[in-house]
This record gives C-alpha cells, sequence and structure tokens, in this order.
C-alpha cells in the first residue's frame, strides 16, 4: 500500500467510514479483526484502507513480514480521526438530548461476579429507557487486559487489587493515554480469608494474621489475576514466603466449594461470596457462615486487603448518550452490590461467555 508522499497534496474528502477503519486497525492490529468487528472479509477492508491512503495522497500502512502497521503518517492521521470519532459522538449526543430520548445498542463486558451482582440492578435501571439495548458478554481477564478490552465493548467492568495502585498503572502509561480510557469508580469491596467450617480460625472474632495461616494451604485464582497479587501483597508485607497456592481456578464457586470441603484456605471478594445466600447465614461481620458446607469468612489484619470495581471506557465512545446512560446507571446501583434482584425482561439484552 505503499504511496510516494514528497509531493503528496493536501487531504481532502476523507471518507468517516474508512478513517474508523484505519483507527480499528490501530487498535486492533490485524485487518482480519478489522473485518469481523466491520462485518466486511479481510479483503474488502483492505480495498477500504487502500481507498484511504489514495485520498489522504500519502502512505498510511506498511507491511511487516505477514502483518501491516502505521507509518508516521497513518498514525497522525490516526490520531485525529480519534478526534473526529469524538465530535461525531458529542453531535449525537446533543441531538439525543435534544429529542429526550436515548437510543441505541451499548456492548457491556462483565467478568462473572460483577454479573452477579450488577447487572440485575442495572437492567431495572436501565428498563426507563426502553430504546436503549444492553449486549452483554461474559470475560473474565487477566488485570491488564481491561483496557484493551474498550476496543471490543463500549463498557467493560473491570476489577483490580487495591495494592495495584491506580488503573493506568495496568498498563503502560503510552497505551493509557492513546487508548483515552475513562475510568467510573463504583465499588471497593473487601477480601476475606475464607476457612472450612471446621477450621480452628473458623470461630474466631479477630481479623486474620499472615502468621496464623502462613502454614496453610490456598486454593488461588491463575496467577497474575488481582486477587492472587492481593494474597502475595499481603505476605510480602508481613515478611513471609509465598503462599503455597495447591489449586487455581477462574470460578469464585469452585474456590469456594474447595475450601467449604476442608481443602485449603482462600482469599474470597466479600460481597460476591455472600451472592445467592440471603436467608442461609449473617450478612456481615467476622466469622460469618455463608451455609452448611460453605466457607467462613474472616477479614485481613493489617494491611487490609480489597479489590476495586470500575466501569471502563473509551473516550469516544463515553461521548454516546447510550453510554452516559449506562454509566450513570452503574453508578447508581453501586452501592446495591451487596444483594442481587431478578432480571425484569427490559431492556432486550443480548448475551454471551467468553472464557471462565
Amino acid at each position: 500500500m505503499d504511496v510516494p508522499t514528497g509531493q503528496a497534496p493536501p487531504p481532502r474528502h476523507l471518507d468517516v467510514r474508512r478513517l474508523g477503519l484505519l483507527r480499528d486497525l490501530e487498535r486492533l492490529g490485524t485487518v482480519t479483526a478489522v473485518a469481523g468487528r466491520a462485518h466486511l472479509t479481510p479483503t474488502a477492508v483492505s480495498q477500504q484502507l487502500k481507498t484511504l491512503e489514495r485520498e489522504a495522497g500519502a502512505s498510511l500502512l506498511r507491511r511487516v513480514g505477514r502483518r501491516v502497521e502505521l507509518t508516521d503518517a497513518g498514525r497522525v492521521l490516526c490520531e485525529a480521526a480519534g478526534e473526529v470519532e469524538q465530535a461525531l459522538e458529542r453531535v449525537q449526543a446533543r441531538w439525543d438530548d435534544y429529542h429526550g430520548e436515548v437510543r441505541g445498542t451499548v456492548r457491556l463486558s462483565v467478568f462473572p461476579t460483577a454479573a452477579q451482582g450488577l447487572l440485575p440492578h442495572l437492567l431495572t435501571a436501565l428498563s426507563r429507557h426502553p430504546g436503549l439495548e444492553l449486549e452483554v458478554v461474559e470475560a473474565d481477564l487477566h488485570g491488564d487486559e481491561y483496557a484493551a478490552r474498550t476496543d471490543l465493548a463500549d463498557v467493560v467492568l473491570a476489577h483490580r487489587a487495591s495494592v495495584d495502585g491506580a488503573w493506568s498503572g495496568a498498563v503502560s502509561q503510552a497505551l493509557w493515554r492513546r487508548r483515552g480510557v475513562r475510568v467510573v469508580d463504583l465499588v471497593e469491596e473487601p477480601l476475606d480469608v475464607g476457612v472450612p467450617p471446621g477450621h480452628p480460625l473458623a470461630g474466631t472474632t479477630r481479623p486474620v494474621r499472615v502468621e496464623d495461616v502462613r502454614a496453610e494451604t490456598w486454593v488461588g485464582v491463575p496467577a497474575g489475576w488481582p486477587f492472587d497479587r492481593a494474597l502475595l501483597a499481603w505476605f510480602a508485607a508481613a515478611g513471609a514466603p509465598a503462599p503455597q497456592v495447591t489449586h487455581r481456578f477462574a470460578d469464585l464457586r469452585t474456590q469456594q466449594a474447595l475450601v467449604g470441603a476442608g481443602h485449603g484456605l482462600a482469599l474470597l471478594p466479600r460481597h460476591a461470596a455472600r451472592l445467592g445466600d440471603a436467608g442461609s447465614g449473617p450478612a456481615s461481620g467476622s466469622g460469618a457462615r455463608s451455609g452448611a458446607g460453605r466457607p467462613v469468612l474472616l477479614p485481613t489484619a493489617e494491611p487490609v486487603q480489597t479489590r476495586r470495581i470500575a466501569a471502563l471506557a473509551r473516550a469516544d465512545q463515553a461521548e454516546r448518550a447510550a453510554v452516559r446512560v449506562v454509566l450513570e446507571a452503574l453508578r447508581e446501583v453501586a452501592p446495591r452490590y451487596r444483594g442481587h434482584a431478578a432480571v425484569p425482561t427490559a431492556p432486550t439484552v443480548r448475551g454471551d461467555r467468553e472464557g471462565g
């Protein structure tokens, strides 16, 4: 696709849809991925990008092996295209505000416990907007993958351990700035030590110290995930060797089942671990049991471990009226994260699942 740039005329009549394809290529990395998102064939995407190069009068892409990457001119145009996208979203938002209604589809990516604890309340709140369609995909990710997920979803529910610091620390600062990710903080949730019902600590009334459990075996999450980093940080702060994690699962219920059966301890999110157990045990407090054969949850001693849940959205998508409504609704329902409710019939929801 190389085009001589020495005497290129000023670009004019650039097609907004083709600029969008260039932006998608920068974000997604391959023509095939762009084609999938745009519901086009890879050949059609390549042809559209060649046409954009002719319109711009400059080489925007270069081939590196089997891949293509943006030239300097391509990056400049891509950055400008991002400004165009945001401007168009602002125009659409003002037009929607003028008509007094919110319409359109919002793609929401959720991790499992957020789906259980927040999604029912979110759907109830969004039922006030019958023209809004929520398209939900479940994806449990490594901490530094959530920002990249904003390329595929309009709103991404993400979580991280408090020991990770700022959200932008999860990826390189340059990548964070380029993506223009906005963060809406929703929930800070304590991480408790889950012990089997018959464990000597099960009846304690004080926070658990690392020295109380340093010889125990643990049921954990995949290495590098937020709870894994929190467990390692808790032990390290006490000057203890890394804990012995014998089993690792992404699914919270699997961890709870093993701990409840006496096969180790786990660091569990307090409210998520109690979802679905209303009436079977105390809702809060040290040593609260969530039912027979289920873990007893005990708070950690200093430094207290927590996880933070937030909604992430790219700046251009956050300009959309429908996305703004979803973000505002998430803020509204976040305090109800401890409970759950029946899923209403509106708005229309399409769902899918990826991974754990």
